[in-house]
């Protein structure tokens, strides 16, 4: 038996955020390239279900919150008796369960002070921001895979059925009507464009693209701004903004995403579901490291980043410059 036909059983995890679990997708489409008759395991956080559940590559999928204790996962990942495991999100708590569990190949980052506990480490320190994300995921295949392809695909899908539910969620929402959606908030995951130019560039696209409305994404926490943003627009083109923040789930934000025509917004999550979709996309990024777009922009080739120019400050993007972006990208969508 080969090295590749003795790996059945494949645990991969990554219980941080939602930029970062769709960055480590890419590593899932890889794995299951190279052994697929392999079952994969993906361990993540309760909040991505809605999203990843049924991923092509993805053939079972894990929650970090069923486990209340070290014990109970050591139990679980000892029953399952995986050949791999691969700590993409490196955590001292996931590291030593792992090992305790008895995996035979145990793959993490070569840089924690409890790298000992894996037995093939991949020394890459992340902080430098020198690569993208998925580049640094994907490199953690070099001890089960001797040419990795670093062509990134996603396969989200949904069906007929499921945009008719999110159309009927959203009555009285045309979705005939072309439109831009702003997703203001990041969490703080990165430096944002401050709030008062996200207000006045929603009031510039709705004054000069006449055609197009406008939808404002966010979860519930992000309501009251989204509220503060459509009370500080023009109330000649208040009709033609939709606040949309805390009504959706994670699979009906990648609907909408999917059937807008450009997608605008902070280092965040939702940023990277549009650029796994191949969306038209502008993203405000800091040039600071580690939040900077050489590692975290989306992976859409339609996908414009705008930073500050020779400083940190965000408040020094140009609204002018940001529109002038937008209506480069609708005039090709017109086309």
């Amino acid at each position: 038996m080969n090295f590749k036909q003795s790996i059945k059983k494949i645990l991969v995890t990554r219980t941080d955020k939602l930029g970062d679990v769709i960055l480590t997708l890419p590593l899932i489409t890889e794995l299951k390239r190279n052994f697929p008759e392999s079952k994969i395991t993906f361990l993540v956080s309760n909040y991505v279900k809605d999203l990843i559940e049924n991923y092509e590559g993805v053939d079972e999928l894990i929650f970090i919150e069923d486990f209340q204790t070290v014990k109970s996962k050591i139990r679980y990942f000892k029953n399952q008796e995986f050949d791999v495991a691969i700590n993409v999100f490196p955590r001292f708590e996931l590291a030593l369960t792992l090992f305790l569990s008895g995996i035979k190949i145990r793959i993490g980052s070569g840089y924690r002070w409890y790298s000992f506990l894996y037995n093939k480490k991949i020394k890459e320190h992340r902080k430098y921001a020198e690569k993208h994300e998925s580049d640094y995921n994907l490199n953690l295949l070099k001890p089960l895979i001797q040419n990795i392809n670093y062509d990134k695909k996603y396969y989200f899908n949904y069906s007929p059925e499921d945009f008719r539910n999110l159309k009927k969620k959203l009555q009285g929402f045309d979705f005939q009507k072309k439109f831009i959606i702003i997703h203001p908030s990041s969490k703080g995951s990165a430096v944002d464009l401050p709030l008062e130019k996200i207000t006045n560039l929603c009031s510039g696209i709705l004054k000069l693209f006449k055609d197009f409305n406008v939808v404002l994404t966010g979860t519930k926490d992000d309501i009251n701004t989204t509220d503060e943003i459509i009370n500080s627009v023009e109330s000649g083109v208040k009709n033609r903004i939709f606040n949309f923040a805390g009504l959706l789930n994670l699979k009906e934000l990648m609907i909408l995403i999917d059937n807008s025509s450009l997608f605008i917004s902070n280092s965040t999550g939702p940023v990277h579901i549009a650029g796994a979709l191949n969306k038209n996309v502008i993203g405000f990024y800091p040039c600071k490291i580690p939040m900077n777009p050489e590692r975290w922009k989306p992976l859409s080739e339609n996908a414009v980043i705008i930073s500050p120019k020779g400083t940190n400050d965000m408040n020094s993007i140009s609204i002018k410059d940001i529109l002038d972006v937008v209506e480069t990208f609708l005039k090709i969508n017109s086309l």
